[in-house]
């Protein structure tokens, strides 16, 4: 059994998580999130976000090898994978400020990963980020993580549109 945890729980992480317990269901997917809120309606019979199919994949896995929680902690200990998908709002201030991504949850569920993860973990960067932002998490995950744990970082780069996500998931176009 594959164990896969994504941090964040929104538009993203969401639907394409849902997606991957629906299409394996050897593979127990956990998201998770801080927003109680959130949490609550992810495992509520009215979603948190609406997108035409979602549901029917949620209900359909959900409390199977689909889980929604706001235990971050245990979720990447228990993970081999794990999936970043944060908000990356526009900057408000600073270098950039009006048009580059704030980058700080990610870098805040990054150091959480290093902080908490006891054995090795592929970890995936699963929104819309510049260019380097996975040489950056690998940066924060080499600085702060225990000896002996290695970690391997992929980019899987966001392409969802509203109203065709899970169409765009489960039928790609490549």
């Amino acid at each position: 059994m594959v164990n896969i945890c994504c941090i964040g729980a929104g538009y993203v992480g969401g639907p394409s998580s849902a997606v991957i317990a629906y299409q394996c269901h050897d593979v127990n997917v956990t998201i998770v999130d801080l927003n109680q809120a959130r949490i609550d309606a992810w495992n509520s019979d009215k979603l948190p976000i609406y997108e035409p199919g979602l549901e029917e994949i949620v209900f359909s896995r959900r409390g199977k090898n689909l889980f929604f929680s706001t235990n971050v902690d245990q979720a990447i200990i228990d993970a081999d994978l794990i999936f970043v998908s944060v908000n990356t709002p526009t900057k408000k201030s600073g270098m950039g400020a009006g048009m580059a991504a704030d980058l700080a949850y990610i870098e805040t569920a990054t150091r959480r990963i290093a902080q908490v993860a006891t054995t090795s973990k592929v970890v995936i960067e699963k929104s819309t980020v510049p260019c380097r932002t996975a040489q950056s998490m690998r940066t924060i995950l080499e600085a702060n993580s225990n000896k002996g744990i290695r970690f391997d970082i992929l980019s899987n780069p966001e392409f969802l549109a509203e109203g065709t996500a899970v169409s765009d998931l489960t039928n790609p176009d490549r």
